[in-house]
């Protein structure tokens, strides 16, 4: 399989275009709704939200590497 060049891989919106409008809608729906509710956070807990979710990125990412992908 052949590598893709940087001007062809798409992007996050191209593939949210091609999905179907009802999911388009339903990503619509969660990204409201994930706003809403860090909107109503104060701004300690959201930056302690960002933390826990960029540590819990790293390891992800960590364990993707330790195998190998």
């Amino acid at each position: 399989m052949a590598a893709r060049a940087a001007s062809e891989t798409p992007t996050i919106e191209a593939l949210i275009e091609a999905l179907d409008p009802e999911v388009r809608a339903a990503i619509d729906d969660v990204d409201r709704t994930l706003i809403a509710i860090s909107l109503q956070q104060s701004p300690w807990d959201r930056l302690r939200s960002a933390s826990r979710m960029a540590q819990t990125l790293a390891r992800i990412r960590d364990a993707i590497a330790s195998q190998g992908g």
